[in-house]
């Protein structure tokens, strides 16, 4: 049975959230002030924000519609999707899936459209985090799989979760991501490779995520990507498997591992590239990729788009020259 409240009661609750919400007084002054226990006050707040008395209401920050434009404008992106506060790089699809749906309701994918997906965190996380009906769109890995435990680093698992999450068709490529050059082209060469492959250039969609260098996860190696292959010194980020610098330069690899994989070119080509970058440490990786022209569509966060505008300012200002 729900404890009846009186008048008296209500003005006493009342009276404990004036002071303590619009007045900044401390629980233990609200304490003193009305006769009771300091932890009463805290249940009083409580029962007050049961009873609507008390309404909390989070109003995020505004993303500032100049700044998006700027950067935009500024790495040649056909559209930029930012959400307000910071996502969790871990799992940031919760907080990035908003402006996603803003993107894919911008590309109006029609039944038979083609959707490559690649592997990363924020791939997977937005995977998951995301509803749409996309009935009759085909969903296909943009690269081979690895040995790895982790779910987003494979990315049949990843077409799996886009198929359920837009109601779309999942089409899988069973074959490693990395492979020596002698065997590449008679896997290419198989039918239900060749199939998968075909797609890539035929594709109206590429939804990736963007990897930052240098490497702080180990995962990534154990993937069986070489990270500490000297060609990857000058790195800022990687796409799909393929690594580039700051000034979107595309890095090859120097071992005789080929990428099976979408190639830069069939990326440049496809009408849209959506990359997804939760985090500012992604914030140079991100530039380097809209820079090599492998992505077209940035779907981020206010915090990473300042980290981005930031980096942007500081290379204006060292190529500067002093005044005399």
């Amino acid at each position: 049975m729900t404890e009846a409240i009186t008048d008296k009661d209500t003005e006493l609750l009342l009276s404990a959230a004036v002071m303590y919400y619009e007045q900044s007084a401390s629980q233990q002054e609200i304490a003193h002030r009305i006769g009771v226990s300091r932890p009463s006050v805290s249940r009083m707040l409580a029962r007050a924000r049961e009873l609507g008395i008390v309404r909390i209401e989070i109003v995020p920050p505004g993303v500032d519609p100049q700044l998006v434009e700027r950067l935009r404008h500024r790495l040649g992106l056909r559209s930029l999707h930012v959400a307000p506060g910071r996502a969790n790089e871990a799992d940031p699809g919760p907080l990035l899936a908003g402006p996603f749906g803003a993107a894919l309701d911008e590309a109006r994918l029609t039944s038979g459209d083609i959707v490559l997906s690649s592997w990363g965190r924020a791939v997977y996380s937005v995977s998951r985090s995301i509803r749409r009906a996309l009935p009759g769109v085909v969903i296909a890995p943009a690269m081979g799989g690895n040995a790895s435990d982790r779910p987003w680093f494979q990315p049949n698992e990843i077409v799996r979760t886009w198929a359920r999450s837009l109601g779309g068709r999942p089409v899988y490529l069973n074959a490693p991501a990395l492979v020596s050059a002698t065997l590449a082209e008679p896997l290419r060469s198989e039918p239900w490779i060749r199939d998968i492959i075909q797609l890539w250039d035929e594709a109206t969609m590429a939804l990736i995520g963007v990897g930052a260098w240098p490497k702080p996860d180990p995962s990534y190696a154990a993937a069986g990507f070489p990270a500490d292959d000297p060609a990857l010194a000058n790195a800022v980020g990687d796409v799909a498997g393929w690594s580039f610098t700051i000034d979107g330069q595309v890095v090859r690899l120097r071992g005789d591992r080929v990428l099976l994989g979408v190639t830069p070119d069939q990326l440049r080509a496809i009408p849209t590239v959506i990359c997804f970058a939760g985090s500012p440490a992604k914030a140079k990786a991100a530039i380097g990729a809209a820079r090599a022209g492998l992505i077209d569509v940035l779907i981020t966060d206010v915090a990473t788009v300042r980290a981005m505008d930031a980096f942007l300012d500081s290379e204006v200002q060292a190529d500067t020259p002093p005044a005399r």
